[in-house]
């Protein structure tokens, strides 16, 4: 190698080793500062993240507190799920329960008209022209009952039974029947509040308690009638919670009268009422067209008569009305001589100086005069 060439290599290996040795050593240890700091900051980074993602579900620390978490996202979701499920089980039920009554109201709305029609076919048969009327001005009502029949009969009044008032109209011609007539009773509405506690209304008979909600609800047993201002109570034979029976009933002031066919004493019936009444005892249906409500209108009662406390006569004489009047037929009227002042009549003679004695009869003619003093 020429001296030249040498010289160059000296000089650039002399060049680079005071760079390493001067400002190339600073320049190198800024690189690895920048170094160390971006490695500090990168592990910090992913420090970070790691602690994000540790705080999720993966890292052995937080297993319990993630199974709570999990536990509870199942439960909501599945309460969720489930009052879904609740909504539209309880809206197809509204739903059922809607077409339910919509059928009901249907089958009762062609029931009542079917038994108004049957009623007025009866009705049409008989004529009550003849017919004799009774009326009570006490309890303000009137109804008619065939003139053969026997004379209306005031029942007592009774424990038993919460009427004010009951009377009863019968048939003579009570062979082979069960009805033989019909009562009115009259019970005060301040005291039964309602129709439903009279004694005619039906009572629930033996039922489940799961059959009870359903047997209270007897609306569709209550039919309004046109013909007349009565309310129809009518269950067939053959109910689930209720024994047959018929009867009618209006509402006027402060009275109920209920109107009832009447069995024989001692004698009951399987058979459907409105088909025994109408077979044996049509004449009921047609007194429930002629009943009528009339104005109340009681006598006063009379005044009490004042209580007599002077003493009787000591004379006296009674005449042919059975009053006493003074024994002297041809008494004059004068001043006494029992003392000065006046003083009470003991001879039914009275004088002008006595009083009148409130057990005896005066003739107008002869005292009229010391009366009106």
């Amino acid at each position: 190698m020429g001296k030249k060439k040498k010289l160059k290599k000296i000089k650039k290996q002399q060049y680079f080793s005071e760079e390493l040795t001067g400002d190339t050593k600073n320049w190198g240890k800024e690189i690895v500062g920048k170094a160390r700091r971006l490695y500090l900051k990168a592990g910090l980074t992913l420090k970070k993240w790691n602690n994000i993602f540790c705080t999720g579900m993966t890292c052995q620390a937080n297993l319990k507190r993630d199974g709570i978490i999990i536990t509870v996202a199942i439960l909501v979701a599945a309460t969720f799920l489930g009052i879904g499920q609740y909504t539209a089980a309880i809206k197809k039920v509204v739903q059922e329960r809607q077409k339910e009554i919509m059928i009901q109201e249907v089958v009762v709305e062609q029931f009542e008209e079917a038994n108004a029609s049957k009623i007025k076919t009866i009705q049409d048969k008989i004529s009550t022209e003849n017919w004799k009327e009774y009326a009570s001005a006490w309890y303000g009502f009137k109804i008619k009952y065939p003139q053969d029949w026997k004379a209306p009969i005031v029942r007592p009044y009774s424990r038993a039974s919460q009427s004010l008032y009951r009377v009863s109209f019968t048939t003579d011609n009570q062979a082979d029947r069960n009805y033989i007539g019909f009562d009115v009773a009259v019970y005060d509405v301040n005291t039964v509040k309602e129709i439903f506690r009279t004694d005619e209304f039906p009572k629930i008979e033996s039922v489940s308690p799961e059959d009870m909600a359903k047997c209270e609800n007897i609306e569709g047993h209550l039919l309004e009638t046109g013909d007349y201002p009565a309310e129809e109570i009518y269950i067939p034979r053959g109910d689930d919670c209720y024994g047959a029976v018929l009867f009618f009933s209006v509402i006027k002031g402060q009275y109920i009268y209920n109107i009832t066919p009447r069995l024989k004493d001692n004698v009951t019936t399987d058979n459907d009422p409105m088909i025994e009444l109408s077979d044996s005892l049509p004449e009921f249906f047609e007194a429930i067209s002629v009943f009528e409500n009339i104005d109340i209108v009681r006598p006063k009662p009379k005044p009490v008569a004042p209580k007599i406390t002077a003493p009787n006569p000591a004379t006296y004489n009674v005449d042919e009305f059975g009053r006493k009047v003074c024994e002297k037929k041809k008494d004059k009227p004068g001043k006494s001589d029992r003392g000065k002042g006046k003083h009470l009549d003991m001879e039914c003679c009275l004088d002008p100086d006595e009083y009148p004695n409130p057990h005896c009869y005066y003739d107008g003619a002869k005292y009229g005069k010391y009366l009106r003093q």
